[in-house]
């Protein structure tokens, strides 16, 4: 199989629709002029991601509901859906989705594009802080062909649980593209050592390796409602290797890669010859002790 240029931007999101499509329009055009066939985009880049997670803030979900686009219909996205078409690339864009039947329903949600245009859409499924009050989640982890591969989305807080990187890959994904918005804790003066930047780091690097397939992470860089957003876009190989990344800085990482023979040889002998999802075995608890509802300390604590 051929090399495949992909591309990963970083880059700070406003509370400017417009502002923000012809951003995604200038760099889709800049990582297209160096080459790439993949160009992924940050969480909620269109519209702009929520003020923080830990604070509900009624203006900016009124932002929220007033910009959010049908993905059939809407404006922004649909421009970025005519370029990627005339430029014959895939993308990876994250934004507002509004339900096309009811306006009330509002979902995070990453659409993968293509020459032929919308190839698939993913719905964030596990939310944290005040995006549950927000968006509804999502259900599934859908995995969609194309010629690069099979490609499979999530979007920042999934990659923190195994099952949503291990399902994509037992779905026969060759590449796992997360869009997020991931800030700086600020326990730091140096931004490398925050502690946000670490698990960052952690996570995806695990879930390439654990399953042996490729990551491609886009994250906001700047200043964006309350929080200060790390940049750091890369792109992680099936051995957990980072292989290209923008550092704490806004910009396009990009790197020539052979998806298929980079996974066949990470499966056959990259890593003492181990194959992890031939070997894998589903865990199946029957009774869980650990839930919401069956929390131990709501039983004395034993």
């Amino acid at each position: 199989m051929s090399e495949t240029i992909i591309a990963t931007v970083s880059m700070q999101a406003f509370y400017d629709k417009q502002r923000n499509v012809a951003n995604i329009l200038a760099l889709l055009a800049r990582a297209v002029d160096a080459g790439a066939g993949l160009v992924v985009f940050p969480e909620q880049i269109l519209q702009g991601y929520l003020t923080d997670t830990l604070r509900l803030d009624f203006d900016n979900v009124a932002w929220q509901f007033a910009n959010a686009e049908v993905i059939e219909t809407g404006e922004g996205i649909g421009r970025i859906r005519q370029a990627v078409i005339q430029h014959q690339v895939y993308a990876v864009v994250g934004m507002t989705e509004r339900h096309p039947r009811f306006p009330e329903v509002l979902f995070n949600t990453v659409v993968l594009l293509g020459p032929e245009g919308e190839v698939g859409r993913y719905r964030k499924v596990h939310q944290p802080g005040d995006e549950k009050h927000v968006y509804y989640p999502g259900d599934r982890f859908p995995v969609f062909d194309t010629p690069l591969g099979r490609i499979g989305m999530l979007i920042c807080y999934d990659k923190v649980f195994p099952e949503s990187t291990r399902e994509l890959a037992l779905r026969g994904a060759d590449i796992m593209i997360m869009p997020t918005a991931w800030g700086l804790a600020g326990d730091s003066r140096d931004p490398e050592q925050d502690s946000m930047v670490d698990s960052y780091t952690l996570f995806g690097r695990v879930r390439a390796m654990e399953n042996q397939c490729w990551m491609v992470e886009s994250n906001m860089h700047g200043a964006h409602g309350n929080l200060l957003y790390h940049g750091h876009s890369r792109i992680i190989d099936p051995r957990g290797n980072i292989i290209a990344d923008t550092g704490n800085a806004a910009g396009i990482a990009m790197a020539s890669v052979n998806i298929r023979d980079a996974i066949t040889h990470s499966r056959s002998v990259g890593y003492m010859g181990y194959f992890f999802l031939k070997d894998y075995v589903p865990v199946r608890v029957s009774d869980p002790v650990l839930t919401v509802r069956h929390h131990p300390a709501q039983h004395g604590g034993e």
